[in-house]
């Protein structure tokens, strides 16, 4: 990875490690490779925006709203608003193009995260079908307020493009709130992204959201709540143990990528492990959950998209 010699130098413990993959990260260098929006096509997946995206999800872990708003300024947006009740913590910045939301997602020792995540019983989410509970609850700290906010930025200009994206529980909240308020959202990028819905609201959603939803290989979050309660929306942008980027493939050839990411990964433990590098996480099932590691894939493939497109299976 390009990425991969910043994070083994800036961690003590190792480039797998829980505070390396996990961490809330000042170090790492945010839009300096990857910084601005392709705004003319917001319903066609743009590898840019994936990456940039990222970058603001990695971001949102960061306690900080002074080092927040620096780093916001470096990819050209600017009067953030921050909303944080009872553990649901977002992000609203603007640039004159574009307004972007970015939802924190699960928070390690984060009790509130951890019950929004246990709360898996269906509840109803409009006419159409039923979502998870914890996730609805979440949202429903703060969804007034932001759709208040999102409703005076749009007045000043009604032609900006609003973008939605998160990271785990932050992706699913991006969802839910596309889905209860579809009159905002130009795109949707979740970045793993738990099942959330029941399959009604799934099949109703699902031609009617431009979302995309990035897969990391063997990322157990995007494989809970567990079929056939719940259900994903749209299609899968699937991130290969190679790095590479395959739009959604039959399960197939997924459960053939992710058998061959198990194989890379027990090779690349051992070899750290011979290398006394007792740090690492020994699951790929949790190293491939990590908003670092999304990130540093996604600008990986930013940079070289001008020469190899992403391949449909």
């Amino acid at each position: 990875m390009l990425i991969a010699a910043i994070a083994e130098a800036e961690s003590e413990e190792g480039p797998f490690s829980h505070a390396a993959l996990f961490a809330p990260n000042r170090d790492f260098p945010y839009f300096e490779l990857v910084s601005t929006l392709e705004t003319t096509s917001p319903t066609v997946y743009s590898p840019q925006n994936a990456a940039v995206f990222s970058q603001f999800c990695l971001l949102s872990y960061v306690d900080d709203q002074t080092f927040l708003q620096e780093k916001i300024a470096l990819a050209g947006f600017e009067s953030p608003s921050f909303f944080d009740i009872d553990g649901t913590f977002a992000i609203v910045a603007e640039n004159e193009e574009s307004i972007v939301v970015v939802f924190r997602g699960t928070e390690s020792g984060d009790k509130q995260d951890y019950l929004s995540d246990s709360k898996i019983q269906h509840r109803n989410c409009g006419p159409d079908g039923k979502a998870h509970a914890g996730f609805m609850d979440a949202l429903a700290c703060i969804e007034d307020e932001l759709r208040s906010n999102l409703e005076s930025r749009l007045q000043e200009n009604p032609d900006k493009k609003v973008w939605l994206t998160g990271h785990s529980l932050g992706a699913a909240l991006a969802t839910l709130f596309a889905i209860r308020n579809p009159e905002f959202v130009s795109a949707i990028y979740t970045i793993g992204s738990p099942r959330l819905v029941n399959r009604s609201l799934a099949q109703k959603c699902h031609q009617q959201l431009p979302l995309f939803r990035i897969v990391n290989d063997n990322d157990i979050v995007t494989r809970v709540p567990m079929r056939p309660f719940y259900r994903h929306i749209g299609p899968t942008y699937f991130i290969t143990s190679k790095g590479d980027l395959l739009i959604d493939p039959p399960k197939t050839r997924i459960w053939r990528e992710r058998l061959e990411g198990h194989g890379a990964f027990t090779e690349s433990l051992f070899e750290r492990w011979s290398a006394k590098d007792f740090s690492a996480i020994p699951s790929d099932y949790f190293v491939d959950h990590s908003p670092r590691l999304y990130t540093e894939l996604l600008i990986s493939q930013t940079i070289s998209s001008s020469s190899t497109e992403p391949q449909e299976d």
